[in-house]
């Protein structure tokens, strides 16, 4: 007969902002805001999805929720049927808000099926499977496996990591409403001009550079953008004075996290007072938001069971 830690698993997975300005879907950085599921399986179905938190209300708590989907999708990919299942979600991140949601959802949905079907992924396969259906890995990569990571869409996907500075801030405002990254990349130029890719070049070389050795000295500089910030600009109402916010000791930089439109800017002091500033700019032009004072999740994706935690 199975123990029950052999029944169950608890998956904990944290949200991610991408981009940090320059180094446009090469970069992402882990957050400590996180989707967590615990999956069972069951003697008998039928299986049953329990969805709470964040967002719980725009979501179907059905099959067709989107980690249910990539579950059953993961199985039939490895030839697999799911046996019956429960799960329950405890969800902290903000959904289509720039935070990494649809990422994270996936890889926890992949660990989920990993777990019941016995697939024996490992951190590769979970990285390929989750990246493959979001279509690139810098979300994916730092969701799985925490800090600051820079990955290449390759085969198989070349990745690096380094653990952010501890005694940074990252001030992440979300505005209240929602901006589907299909729309968000859509309205990104097929070409740039040479200047301008030289430009993020060189920023974001720089800005890897001080991140690993934890140095803030020109990170505001190197943070600047020409590939995708000033595309993304009208769908994202106050973008352009929040990108230009100066004035306070303590900001390190500032960006739009991912496509948006939620905000991020990086702080080693007053970040109160910087969450409210990009609050305020928001205001302006009519739109309601929410500041979060997060600090990096250096761990990624972790599996935990009533004995235990490991990675996957």
């Amino acid at each position: 007969m199975s123990s029950p830690d052999a029944r169950s698993a608890r998956i904990r997975v944290p949200a991610s902002t991408a981009n940090l300005g320059s180094a446009f879907d090469a970069v992402g950085l882990a957050l400590e805001l996180f989707l967590t599921v615990e999956v069972s399986a069951l003697e008998a179905g039928p299986s049953r999805l329990e969805f709470r938190g964040q967002d719980a209300s725009a979501v179907p708590h059905d099959s067709s929720n989107l980690i249910w989907r990539t579950m059953e999708e993961v199985a039939a990919r490895h030839e697999r049927t799911l046996p019956p299942f429960a799960l329950r979600v405890e969800n902290e991140i903000p959904i289509a808000r720039g935070l990494g949601s649809s990422a994270t959802a996936r890889l926890a949905a992949a660990a989920a099926a990993d777990f019941l079907c016995v697939l024996g992924l490992g951190t590769e396969g979970l990285l390929e499977i989750a990246s493959a259906a979001e279509g690139h890995p810098d979300n994916v990569a730092p969701a799985l496996l925490g800090g600051l990571v820079a990955s290449i869409s390759s085969r198989p996907i070349l990745w690096t990591k380094i653990d952010f500075p501890s005694g940074w801030t990252i001030v992440a405002v979300t505005p209240d409403f929602e901006l589907e990254t299909r729309r968000a990349r859509a309205v990104l130029p097929a070409e740039v001009p040479h200047g301008d890719a030289v430009y993020n070049v060189q920023r974001a070389a720089f800005l890897m550079a001080q991140l690993a050795r934890g140095d803030r000295v020109g990170v505001r500089e190197a943070m600047r953008d020409r590939l995708h910030q000033p595309y993304r600009s009208p769908l994202v109402p106050g973008l352009e004075e929040i990108l230009a916010l100066d004035g306070f000791e303590g900001l390190i930089g500032v960006a739009l996290s991912g496509a948006g439109p939620t905000v991020v800017a990086l702080a080693d002091r007053g970040a109160e007072e910087i969450g409210g500033a990009l609050r305020e700019a928001f205001a302006r032009c009519g739109v309601r938001s929410e500041a979060r004072l997060l600090r990096a999740d250096n761990r990624g994706l972790v599996r935990a069971s009533p004995r235990q935690e490991e990675r996957p």
